[in-house]
């Protein structure tokens, strides 16, 4: 059974010049809506929800066959990012790049606030859901990370793929339970070795992290990464301990 929704994050209305009788400013504009799809997989009313953030130039059926390959129950959250871009969408504005890396991991935290607000959603909607697991790739591993440190309360484990492992755990507790990241050695948007002394400085400060790497994979999936991916998930999903 599928369910489409639409969610929308709005900014606060700031009521300006108020030392002026009868005058005020402008609310700012609301941002656009974040489109998405929720749909049981394998069975109803399954006890976990898999959330997986497709990446840019994509859209959420990328994930339509690697879910099916799980082959356990499970509850999709699948986004669609909010902006247009190649055949498919993006997350955020075409100047992402440009930015610095606090500009970036700023970008990232705002639309992981939203992200957060849809799987409030849906688990108010669905109280049987009892775990919550997210993936990514490219920036939909940049969004399922932030997640993982900014919302511990609501994500159990995160699986983000070809991450540039922005910000930093600022909560308590710091991070979700279990985070597994997936990269190519041959990565040449995100170097390999960036991420092994990001991870290896995260597992220093306590953070459950750890790091698998495919030799001859560039800044995409493969059979052996996609096999481990589906490990991970089959355990976390299920509430297994994680090998």
């Amino acid at each position: 059974m599928r369910e489409s929704r639409t969610a929308a994050v709005l900014l606060a209305v700031s009521l300006l010049g108020m030392a002026c009788a009868g005058t005020r400013g402008k609310p700012p504009a609301a941002q656009s809506p974040l489109l998405y799809t929720s749909e049981e997989v394998g069975a109803p009313k399954p006890e976990a929800l898999l959330v997986a953030l497709h990446f840019s130039g994509s859209t959420p059926a990328f994930w339509d066959e690697p879910i099916q390959s799980l082959g356990i129950p499970v509850r999709t959250l699948l986004p669609q990012g909010p902006r247009p871009r190649r055949d498919g969408f993006t997350w955020f504005q075409a100047d992402h790049e440009e930015k610095t890396w606090e500009g970036k991991t700023e970008d990232v935290e705002r639309m992981a606030e939203r992200l957060a607000e849809l799987i409030r959603e849906v688990r108010a909607s669905h109280p049987e859901l009892r775990r919550v697991v997210v993936t990514g790739f490219s920036y939909g591993g940049d969004l399922a990370w932030m997640l993982a440190i900014r919302h511990p309360e609501l994500v159990d484990a995160a699986v983000p793929m070809g991450t540039r492992l922005l910000g930093d755990p600022t909560r308590e507790p710091p991070v979700s339970r279990k985070v597994r990241v997936l990269q190519g050695e041959q990565d040449a948007i995100i170097p390999v070795q960036h991420t092994r002394e990001r991870v290896a400085e995260l597992k220093g400060r306590g953070i459950p992290i750890d790091l698998r790497t495919y030799p001859d994979l560039g800044h995409d999936v493969s059979p052996a990464l996609l096999e481990d991916w589906r490990a991970f998930l089959r355990q976390s999903l299920q509430g297994k301990p994680v090998d």
